[in-house]
């Protein structure tokens, strides 16, 4: 396995470990979780940097990425729900779906042998959605760190959250535009 596919599952690992931290009651497990977030980013980073330097890119790797992506994004929205944030559930599904989705389309590309790696519009989702729970992760930080904070900072993550299932729906739509002849022969 190569380098970058090491840090791809490494991100994994991250991941996990931030959904794990943010159920956690004890005092410092929110500043944990903001802290293995942001090494989760900033291995993603790392791990398309050393792939393409390196050329090093993969089908693993391909396939791999978002999925670690989607494992981090999602699995901090659902654990942020725990918080009362006023993180509405139903976005958190479109955004699910949305996923859901792809997955199947991905798996009609690579039984066409195609390989349906992200394109431009999925990075800036996955970006928009990364930053959103990264700022939802401070807001609760400061809210465990300050007795009182502005009203609009309690409304913040609501907000946040339908921007990253907006987003994710409309790179969606690009996807279903470029890959709607692959769709449309699978379908006859």
């Amino acid at each position: 396995m190569n380098l970058a596919n090491q840090l791809t599952v490494g991100r994994i690992v991250l991941a996990v470990a931030t959904f794990i931290a943010l159920l956690q009651t004890a005092e410092y497990s929110h500043a944990v979780a903001l802290v293995l977030f942001i090494a989760a980013m900033v291995t993603d980073w790392i791990d398309g940097w050393v792939a393409r330097t390196t050329h090093s890119i993969s089908a693993f790797g391909k396939i791999a990425d978002p999925i670690a992506d989607k494992i981090l994004v999602l699995g901090g929205l659902l654990a942020l729900t725990r918080d009362h944030l006023g993180i509405p559930l139903w976005a958190i599904f479109l955004i699910m779906a949305r996923e859901l989705l792809m997955g199947g389309l991905r798996a009609l590309a690579g039984s066409q042998g195609k390989v349906l790696s992200a394109e431009r519009w999925g990075k800036w989702s996955m970006g928009v959605q990364s930053a959103g729970v990264l700022i939802i992760i401070v807001l609760l930080n400061a809210r465990d760190r300050f007795a009182e904070l502005p009203p609009l900072v309690h409304r913040l993550p609501y907000f946040i959250t339908l921007i990253c299932a907006a987003v994710a729906w409309l790179s969606a739509y690009m996807y279903y535009r470029q890959s709607r002849r692959m769709l449309e022969k699978s379908w006859g």
